[in-house]
């Protein structure tokens, strides 16, 4: 917020009200709604399209946790040899890493004599060293760790979560975790949910349920309250809209203070927050947007105030080098910090008149769910009688239907695609096999399972698809058609054979069936398209009558004609874009 001097040249401007704006903004909007310019949020909440100084009494006052804006730059590392995870972990200590996440694909790597092996060269009392995976007992884990020389001053932590079994092996838990001060052994793990389809204020709600869930539990164990809080890590997820996202750990932050203090902890301390990127908007066949996307997600992150950022590989291999890949994500991390400086600023969206609200707002919506969470009888009982999987279930319903309809732009997926690279077309079945594999919440998989399998029986037939676009009346409307028709195939993998402005004339039907389109898209812009969508399609199927005919836009008054007259479809926005692809691919012969 911008506080202006009494001498400045904004007192020469009258103070104007929240209420003045809005109805100036009602009186230029004339016929349109008010209501189309304010966000309706996937949160549950709306968003005003302005904010002013009028709200600074309504901002929440966020717990600022550290004094710098430091962050640990976390490389994940799976482990099936330690003495080969040992040399990719010095080598992403060279790239600054600070922090380092050990993937662990079998308990017997966490003996004593393999750790050994994985922690040679690496001075544990100066990185954080975190554990996922398949990992043994955490007690058992956690007397291993903490008998290594160093290692008792560790800061990393566990990022697998504590199953419940008795009170006495809790205790035991504890027991074994004081032997390391710094060490985080409490994993509250946000990440399935994500990956299923989750929002901002449920992942929210989810943390301060699983916060909740501990402290109630290790209390009857006789665990002080601050001692559980300071052994607990919460791992979010980052995704791509970046406000929401930047406001999510700040949201969260203010309310866990509420939650610690209701089970008697100070709220002097809170639970590190560890955040990874999303792999749910992750594209296969544009890797470099994902470079993007990466970067979006870190700048939120890091603004937010997460402790440890854990930035995902921007390629799995197929379509980029893996050197490479690992490589550019590196430095990510380097390019914020060493010249962005956002290191430099603690809580930089204090005061921000948007963010504090959308921050407040998506408190409230988080702190709502959260009570359902409690009066279902917690977090455990409530998974266990289904509520949080039909809640988020609830939630990728309607993200999913946004997504099928292309409400949404996904940059190189449904909108602005790039062609193959020759490495993508020598690796398509892997890539497709890679696509079926994604997590279950991916907004792009489906989008790009579609375009692939086109693609792939082009490659293996020697024939691709193809679509001719066939513009009629005025110019300007049948250009922005034609637009996104070419957009709307090329999300499905179909070759576009050529698109041109045609008079309906004998020598146009030649035009549009000279290089044996598959598809021929009519972009009509007339007042009535119906008389000259007859005649195209009636003189189309006379001359090739399994040419299949699509008009672009909703169907018209009677439209029934032009469908007796071989329209096979309509395509516009609002269609289910996926349903229409797949069926246009079966009527051209993709299998």
């Amino acid at each position: 917020m911008i506080h202006s001097r009494p001498d400045s040249l904004f007192h020469e401007f009258p103070a104007i009200s929240r209420e003045v704006w809005k109805t100036k903004a009602i009186a230029e909007l004339k016929e349109t709604p008010y209501d189309t310019i304010v966000w309706h949020t996937p949160e549950g909440f709306d968003l005003e399209p302005w904010h002013s100084g009028e709200e600074a009494a309504q901002h929440l006052a966020i717990p600022v946790t550290k004094s710098v804006n430091s962050w640990n730059n976390c490389h994940r590392i799976t482990v099936h040899d330690p003495k080969t995870a040992n040399i990719a972990a010095l080598k992403c200590f060279e790239q600054d890493a600070a922090a380092v996440e050990f993937l662990m694909t079998d308990p017997a790597l966490c003996s004593l004599e393999n750790l050994n092996r994985l922690f040679a060269g690496i001075k544990t009392s100066a990185v954080a060293i975190h554990f996922s995976g398949n990992l043994p007992p955490a007690a058992e884990l956690l007397q291993t760790l903490a008998s290594i020389p160093g290692f008792a001053v560790n800061s990393g932590g566990l990022l697998s979560e504590a199953p419940a079994v008795s009170t006495e092996q809790d205790a035991m838990l504890f027991e074994a975790g004081n032997k390391l001060s710094l060490f985080r052994f409490l994993a509250i793990d946000i990440i399935p949910g994500h990956e299923k389809g989750s929002t901002s204020a449920q992942e929210i709600a989810l943390a301060l349920a699983g916060a909740s869930e501990y402290l109630h539990r290790f209390l009857q164990a006789g665990i002080p309250a601050d001692k559980i809080v300071s052994a607990m890590e919460i791992i979010l997820p980052i995704g791509s809209s970046h406000f929401t996202e930047l406001a999510k750990p700040r949201a969260l932050r203010y309310l866990l203070g509420h939650v610690l203090r209701a089970y008697g902890a100070s709220g002097s301390s809170l639970p590190r927050l560890f955040a990874r990127t999303s792999d749910r908007n992750h594209s296969l066949l544009d890797p470099y947007t994902n470079v993007l996307r990466l970067t979006t997600e870190a700048v939120s992150g890091i603004l937010g105030g997460y402790d440890t950022l854990q930035i995902g590989a921007f390629d799995a291999g197929l379509s980029v080098n893996p050197d490479i890949a690992e490589r550019i994500t590196g430095n990510i991390h380097l390019v914020l910090k060493e010249e962005a400086s956002l290191d430099r600023v603690v809580d930089p969206a204090h005061g921000s008149n948007y963010i504090e609200a959308l921050t407040r707002n998506l408190a409230e919506s988080a702190w709502n769910i959260f009570k359902a969470i409690e009066s279902a009888g917690g977090l455990a009982e409530a998974t266990h009688r289904g509520m949080i999987d039909a809640m988020i279930a609830e939630a990728e319903t309607k993200r999913r239907k946004t997504l099928e309809n292309r409400r949404k732009t996904l940059i190189g997926v449904n909108r602005y695609l790039w062609p193959l690279t020759p490495e993508q077309e020598e690796n398509i079945d892997a890539l497709e096999l890679a696509a079926e594999k994604m997590v279950s919440g991916n907004e792009i998989a489906d989008y790009e399972l579609v375009r692939m399998k086109t693609l792939s029986h082009g490659i293996k037939s020697g024939k691709t698809s193809s679509v001719f676009i066939w513009m009629l009346g005025d110019p300007v409307v049948s250009f922005r058609q034609a637009t996104f028709t070419e957009d709307f195939f090329n999300c499905g993998g179909f070759e576009i054979a050529g698109n041109a402005a045609l008079p309906l004339e004998e020598s146009s039907y030649k035009s549009a069936l000279e290089n044996k389109p598959d598809i021929v898209v009519l972009c009509i812009a007339e007042k009535d398209p119906l008389p000259t969508g007859e005649i195209i399609c009636s003189k189309l199927r006379s001359l090739h009558p399994n040419i299949i005919i699509v008009m672009a836009g909703k169907p018209p008054k009677e439209h029934e004609k032009i469908l007796n007259a071989g329209l096979d479809s309509f395509i516009y926005t609002g269609v289910n874009v996926l349903d229409m692809l797949k069926s246009y691919q079966h009527k051209t012969g993709v299998k």
